[in-house]
């Protein structure tokens, strides 16, 4: 039987190592990427759930990049069934006449223009065949984040993204589908005080910070046969959280 296989973007964060670890569980091959950071558990995964793991260095903002390290992982791997966008970067907290246009075109060309990159390259080798591709947006899609209003329009910019080309690529077998986390208890949130989570904790219905775990389920759902009958959603995780 031929593995599927997972390419996972911004495999060295939290939320990457807890995807990786999840689709490990269940039985695929995993192609990791990452930029500035290396990914450490490549090795316990294998020896662990006996699957064959390759990491791959990519700058997502590269287009070139993009386009030589997806190609090495088609060629890498004898099926590539799904793609995980989850690298990102977030923005420091400032009113928006005070953002740099270097902050403006590092969020912009990570989060919105990386995503799409990496898409287009992974559709292009699965055209003809079933895949799947899930994004990993933000809760601020759909609230927006006073202060952090680029990133926030980044990650609102993958909700139409999402919604375009899941129809674009229905046809084709291809679904398409992102997940908007909340806030999740990573070290991108080590900013945060005790006091702070607390407070974050309070305004959850469910009194608690989201984990990274949490979010490689949904994401690992989106990803298998059994939500084979959604496409083009962007589903919240983020414990019904309620903003002021």
């Amino acid at each position: 039987m031929i593995r599927k296989t997972v390419i996972i973007t911004g495999a060295s964060g939290d939320i990457g190592e807890a995807l990786a670890g999840k689709f490990a569980a269940e039985g695929y091959n995993l192609a990791l990427c990452c930029n500035k950071n290396n990914v450490e558990y490549d090795g316990e995964l294998e020896e662990k759930y006996k699957i064959e793991c390759k990491s791959y260095k990519m700058d997502i903002r590269d287009y070139s990049q993009v386009e030589s390290v997806f190609s090495k992982i088609f060629s890498d791997f004898k099926s590539v069934d799904s793609l995980v966008c989850n690298a990102g970067i977030s923005q420091k907290r400032k009113l928006i006449i005070d953002v740099t246009n270097n902050e403006i075109d590092d969020l912009v060309d990570t989060n919105l223009k990386g995503t799409i990159a990496c898409t287009r390259e992974f559709v292009k080798h699965t055209m003809g065949k079933s895949a799947n591709i899930v994004l990993v947006s933000s809760f601020v899609a759909f609230y927006g984040c006073a202060c952090e209003s680029v990133y926030s329009a980044t990650k609102s910019g993958m909700l139409g993204f999402v919604k375009s080309l899941a129809n674009e690529l229905g046809n084709f077998e291809i679904r398409v589908n992102a997940v908007a986390p909340g806030f999740i208890d990573t070290k991108m949130n080590n900013n945060l005080t005790a006091a702070e989570k607390e407070d974050i904790a309070d305004m959850t219905p469910l009194k608690r910070l989201g984990t990274p775990s949490d979010v490689a389920d949904l994401v690992y759902f989106l990803s298998s046969d059994s939500s084979s009958f959604i496409t083009g959603q962007m589903i919240n995780i983020d414990g019904g959280y309620i903003p002021l």
